[in-house]
């Protein structure tokens, strides 16, 4: 809803550009609109302006103030429209708050338009870090600049938490809360999905669902996944690999022009989030570079393997449910055939002892996020803005 102007009250905006912001502020808007403390407006950044409208009605959310597409060009092209435009929105919603989530271009130029107007900015998924300062990149640069003009911290797991002390970050201002996330995933998981809204399935024994996207992987590092595939599935004719592919045509293309002719292979549109994830969890193996999966998959029992040089989700690793993979084909097809010899793992628990949280973050977001903001807007002194750049 939109802001009710001239009325005094905590009026929290929160920006969303891309289709797993949405899900991972979903819960936040929820708890938030349940909330009779706070008003709360979403913003779409336009990064993606037509998915985020797609994957918020899928969640019974709409944008409620929204910037111009933002076209495509090069990062720091992109980066500029994009605090431009959401500096607009902010400006229109008239918010007391603002709150970014993860590390993307929209997070970060979230985080820079807030600091232009002077606004207070909350992170979710605070803390994630690698052991590289530009790896990856820019993920990891967005990460690191925006815990320096946060005011406040969502941490999403223990290291996380553990991350963002080590850089100074006053304890205070550090809430552990769990992953959001994993709030959608139980929700979701709570109510079983019709086969007749899945897509077709290659007709294999075991089902390899394969996402990639991140600029990390551009270019080669996305053919020496894709020739991975190719020569698992020469090897073994009881696997088939399901992949959505993703709208940026520097990865789809390149994917269908790898994997499209193969008759084992199924090329799909982007998902929906609930169908997604009765596939992932039917899965015999994920071969992913997304962070999100890495959280997701646990709970599910689903082994994956990470394409990249690092993760920064190492909760996932030590879990045993996830393999770091170096995107060398050799590697990939024998980690891949490994785990598909391997015994399925267990699935966590949704517990305040899991790595990333029982299912309940966005209500402890919403309630540290309106306590917090109700003392600040009567007492601004209460909380200095974080302002170093």
């Amino acid at each position: 809803m939109r802001f009710l102007k001239g009325i005094r009250q905590t009026r929290i905006a929160l920006v969303v550009g891309t289709r797993p912001e949405c899900l991972k502020l979903a819960s936040v808007a929820e708890a938030l609109r349940d909330n009779a403390i706070a008003d709360v407006a979403i913003i779409n950044s336009g990064q993606h302006r037509s998915m985020v409208e797609r994957s918020l009605a899928q969640l019974g959310l709409n944008a409620d103030i929204s910037a111009a597409q933002c076209e495509s060009g090069s990062l720091s092209h992109s980066l500029r429209r994009l605090r431009a435009g959401i500096r607009a929105c902010l400006v229109e919603s008239s918010a007391n708050w603002v709150v970014a989530q993860g590390d993307t271009s929209t997070a970060y130029a979230t985080a820079l338009a807030a600091r232009d107007l002077g606004l207070r900015l909350a992170h979710v998924e605070a803390g994630l870090r690698t052991n590289h300062p530009l790896r990856p990149f820019p993920e990891e640069h967005f990460r690191r600049r925006i815990a320096r003009l946060a005011a406040l911290h969502f941490a999403p797991s223990a290291s996380a938490e553990r991350n963002l002390r080590a850089e100074g970050i006053d304890p205070a201002r550090i809430h552990r809360v769990g992953q959001t996330s994993i709030d959608v995933l139980r929700k979701a998981l709570k109510h079983p999905i019709a086969e007749a809204e899945l897509p077709p399935l290659p007709p294999t024994r075991h089902l390899i669902v394969l996402t990639l996207h991140r600029r990390e992987n551009y270019g080669r590092g996305l053919d020496v996944v894709c020739t991975a595939l190719l020569d698992l599935l020469a090897k073994r004719a009881d696997v088939g690999v399901l992949c959505p592919l993703h709208p940026n045509p520097a990865v789809g293309a390149r994917i269908r022009q790898h994997l499209g002719a193969h008759p084992r292979v199924a090329l799909t549109q982007p998902l929906d989030f609930h169908p997604f994830i009765t596939l992932l969890s039917r899965a015999a193996l994920a071969i992913t570079d997304s962070g999100g999966i890495q959280e997701e998959a646990p709970y599910l029992g689903t082994p994956i393997l990470i394409a990249r040089e690092n993760t920064e989700r190492p909760e996932s690793l030590a879990l045993g449910s996830a393999n770091l993979v170096a995107v060398d084909a050799a590697s990939i097809v024998c980690a891949a055939e490994r785990l598909l010899c391997a015994p399925r793992p267990t699935p966590i628990a949704f517990s305040l002892h899991s790595p990333y949280g029982d299912g309940h973050a966005g209500r402890r977001i919403a309630e540290y996020l309106t306590a917090t903001s109700e003392f600040a807007v009567t007492n601004d002194a209460a909380m200095p803005l974080a302002l170093s750049a």
